[in-house]
């Protein structure tokens, strides 16, 4: 080294625009770099950087730098090459039951009357949601891409994400949202794929909602008193003669959780099925069915009556069951609460999963009203 001068080298590494060397030389009192190409070195030599190394660890901080926004390069460029993958595959629905297609009724039900544990997701765009707001104000927003990954957060990141909403649990009901469906359908597709059995979308999106609940609104519900389910009931166990209950038998289907039929006891005869398995049921084949639930799959034409403690639950499942096609739904509008006929069938309080179980009401065995049983039946044509 003369005058001061200093001469480095350093290595830029194999990349096409990194096979120079760049000689900067001089010496005495230069003012001029010198720059030499030389590509089969792959090096820079430094020159004439006046005894100083801030210089040349300027040129190696260039270096470095040009290296790194390559990596990043790189890597967005793999990820959009990805991202474009995803887009071309073709959309496969599920088949059910998967998930399943709620009406626009029964989603209105399930807001108002809030029988089962719920969360109404809107899988649109963020820009799709403010210039369209939903209908629903109790649903969250969650971006249909960002779905799988939003029911993977722990407690503690759901929570931090979604302040006011309790992480969902695997058998509580989902209902999706979008604009026409597709989206929701996808979605749902991704939570059920994660083992969330309670998936279901809103038929026809948003755009039917408002025309549709209108003309539904048209079929309303049919209630039937403790008296009427249990005259139905005796017709069962009589072989369900014809004159009075006609040629299918009677149906009553208890929605309500494990832990109440065992607890508080059961109307005899019914069968179980809880109502949040009820969307995903009733889209199963018959013998899936009586392999689920013990008991034959009723038909279209079967007399199907819902219960539950009170009338929420079953309010809902009977609108499931009328949206599904099947023409004699009713709902036992009493519910085990007000069932007074059986001494072993506790009427309790209601109580959430987690709670301790309240202690059974005291009652008085009642005796059934056969007249006012037979006067309803008949003004309900089952009679």
């Amino acid at each position: 080294m003369e005058d001061g001068s200093l001469i480095g080298e350093l290595d830029l590494g194999n990349s096409s625009s990194s096979q120079e060397n760049l000689r900067l030389g001089g010496g005495g009192g230069s003012d001029e770099d010198i720059i030499e190409e030389s590509p089969k070195s792959g090096r820079l030599r430094v020159a004439n950087v006046g005894g100083s190394l801030t210089v040349l660890l300027q040129i190696a901080l260039v270096a470095w730098g040009v290296r790194q926004l390559r990596s990043v390069l790189a890597k967005r460029r793999q990820m959009a090459d990805a991202a474009q993958r995803a887009v071309e595959l073709p959309f496969r629905a599920v088949d059910p039951p998967g998930y399943s297609m709620l009406t626009p009724v029964a989603v209105k039900k399930i807001v108002e009357l809030d029988p089962v544990p719920h969360l109404l997701v809107d899988v649109r765009f963020p820009g799709a949601v403010r210039d369209a707001p939903s209908p629903f104000e109790t649903a969250v927003s969650i971006p249909e891409g960002e779905v799988k990954a939003a029911l993977q957060l722990s407690e503690a990141e759901w929570e931090n994400r979604f302040p006011s909403i309790k992480k969902p649990g695997r058998s509580d009901i989902f209902v999706f949202l979008s604009t026409k469906g597709r989206r929701a359908q996808k979605a749902a597709s991704a939570a059920a794929d994660l083992g969330f059995n309670g998936c279901c979308v809103l038929n026809g999106g948003l755009e039917a909602y408002g025309e549709d609940v209108s003309s539904s609104e048209d079929k309303p519900l049919k209630f039937l008193s403790r008296d009427a389910v249990a005259v139905l009931l005796q017709k069962n166990d009589r072989g369900g003669e014809a004159s009075e209950a006609g040629p299918n038998p009677v149906y009553l289907i208890d929605v309500r959780r494990h832990d109440e039929r065992a607890l508080f006891g059961h109307i005899r005869g019914s069968h179980h099925v809880p109502v949040e398995e009820l969307p995903k049921a009733l889209n199963m084949d018959s013998g899936s069915w009586e392999k689920t639930y013990h008991f034959p799959k009723f038909s279209d034409d079967d007399i199907v009556i819902f219960q539950c403690r009170t009338s929420r639950r079953a309010t809902w499942a009977a609108q499931l069951a009328q949206d599904a096609g099947m023409g004699k739904c009713f709902v036992y509008k009493q519910g085990v609460y007000g069932w007074r006929f059986d001494p072993s069938v506790l009427p309790y309080d209601s109580y959430e999963i987690g709670d301790s179980p309240p202690e059974p009401i005291n009652f008085e065995v009642e005796k059934l009203d056969y007249d006012a049983a037979k006067e309803e039946l008949q003004r309900v044509g089952l009679q």
